[in-house]
């Protein structure tokens, strides 16, 4: 089932993300505030699929439909962007299905239920836990190198 999806922020999170979910078959709409990134955005989405305008702006969110969005996603660079556009999108267009992009992980603690954030992605965490379950266990090392390591030993 192809779902209405409103993502605001066209950078490169923002863009990726479109990309990704209308290859997957989704309606996506991108709002985006500054001009430049809006026309690079449009040589790569479908015709209709970008919105220039601030993404806190109700007017704009409407003109992007957001009355019948599934969910929208706030990914721009900052935090406090996110938290007004899902505050807006959950309290006052009753949007399903919020996420938020939390870019400083000082502010993760604000973005929950209370803040019309459904799921928040706080991008140092991630990256942080992928770090540390990519290493290797001290046991599954050899000299210093994981023992799936494909290069010899250089000591012999």
């Amino acid at each position: 089932m192809a779902l209405r999806v409103i993502v605001v922020g066209g950078g490169q999170v923002g863009a990726d993300l479109a990309s990704l979910l209308t290859a997957d078959g989704h309606r996506v709409t991108v709002i985006e505030v500054r001009d430049d990134v809006a026309r690079l955005l449009r040589r790569d989405l479908p015709d209709g699929a970008v919105v220039s305008g601030n993404g806190t702006d109700p007017t704009v969110l409407e003109a992007a439909g957001i009355r019948e969005a599934d969910v929208v996603a706030a990914v721009t660079g900052a935090d406090e962007t996110n938290l007004v556009v899902t505050s807006l999108a959950r309290f006052e267009f009753h949007v399903p299905y919020t996420i938020a992009r939390v870019n400083n992980p000082k502010n993760a603690w604000i973005f929950g239920p209370t803040m019309g954030v459904d799921v928040a992605l706080n991008q140092a965490d991630l990256m942080a836990h992928l770090v540390q379950e990519s290493l290797p266990a001290k046991s599954a090392m050899r000299g210093g190198r994981p023992e799936t390591d494909p290069r010899p030993d250089p000591r012999g």
